[in-house]
């Protein structure tokens, strides 16, 4: 893309922002996803502490059948049993007329909320859960006003919720276990082009003195980072910094390669942020979602982590869900 051009498309992006309540309901973009991590912990009746972590994400996609087509992913990381556990279920109707808010479900799995407050019910073999999520801080437009540059893939919408103090219950192999903790939400929406075969690594982090980052690393077909964004959170949740590229850097320190397909995805990473940097470790290796035998038809790791570093001086520790879409 030539320098003219490549100004006028960023030019393009900041005169169409992101608003909110509007833009939390569906779009008629071919691709878009809200997405939903979180790290939950509670007392089971016989009084075992037990700790969860949890991705729910629902994709609507125009443009491959008649209707739209709704892809629902759900997976539960049981940090005491050691297992990773996760399902898909599959829909279609008409893209939803729901005002300044989104009501969304694949079968029996919903999802549902705005403006900071959000519903989701959902289960799969051995576990469902009923979570309730609310946040008084601020949604996070990414980029440009919610514009971000999205390398090889094209542009994109995005903005989060960081900051969701979540409840409800994880039914448990049959055992009801009363969970709150902290959840983080992204919408994202697009006309992507998926057929040149780029992935990413993407980070949301929670520390525990409040600061939050996400850090995106894009990918080309040849593994490569060809574009980096980053987002900071402020401990009060009020100050939200667009972070200088050429001050973000990823080094992967470990690799863990699927038995199930054979990709070899990163273990470990040393992200570097403005003041400091962070060590991302899995808090289990094999938190692998492979769905190529479905209409989805992609694989991806979405993992539980610790985060451990030391950021302005001050040593820091906090909890991250890592997201590393393999390039092809």
């Amino acid at each position: 893309m030539s320098g003219e051009a490549s100004q006028d498309a960023g030019a393009q992006l900041a005169a169409d922002p992101v608003r909110l309540p509007r833009d939390e309901a569906p779009h008629l973009e071919s691709d878009e996803w809200w997405y939903f991590t979180g790290h939950l912990m509670g007392t089971d009746p016989a009084g075992q502490q037990r700790c969860y972590g949890f991705e729910y994400t629902t994709f609507q996609v125009l443009g491959l059948a008649p209707e739209p087509l709704y892809f629902g992913n759900v997976a539960i990381t049981d940090l005491n049993r050691g297992t990773f556990t996760y399902g898909f279920e599959m829909d279609s109707y008409p893209v939803p007329s729901t005002p300044n808010r989104y009501s969304l479900h694949t079968g029996d799995w919903t999802m549902s909320g705005g403006s900071g407050r959000h519903a989701l019910r959902a289960d799969i073999t051995g576990y469902s859960f009923d979570l309730r999520m609310q946040t008084n801080a601020l949604p996070v437009l990414h980029g440009d006003q919610g514009n971000i540059p999205y390398g090889p893939l094209g542009t994109s919408k995005y903005y989060s919720w960081t900051s969701l103090l979540t409840s409800g219950t994880i039914v448990d192999n049959g055992v009801p276990v009363r969970v709150s903790g902290l959840s983080w939400m992204d919408h994202q929406w697009g006309a992507f082009d998926f057929t040149t075969g780029a992935g990413w690594d993407w980070f949301s982090v929670q520390l525990t003195n409040g600061r939050q980052y996400m850090l995106y690393f894009v990918r080309d077909r040849s593994g490569a980072i060809v574009e980096t964004l980053g987002t900071q959170v402020d401990q009060a949740g009020t100050k939200v910094t667009r972070l200088d590229p050429a001050r973000i850097g990823l080094t992967t320190t470990g690799s863990w390669t699927s038995p199930a397909t054979g990709i070899t995805y990163g273990s470990g990473w040393r992200l570097n942020v403005p003041g400091g940097s962070m060590t991302v470790t899995p808090r289990q290796v094999d938190q692998e979602v492979n769905l190529l035998d479905t209409p989805q038809g992609n694989v991806y790791w979405e993992g539980d982590a610790a985060v451990r570093g030391a950021i302005d001086g001050s040593p820091v520790t906090g909890d991250s869900y890592v997201e590393i879409n393999p390039t092809s």
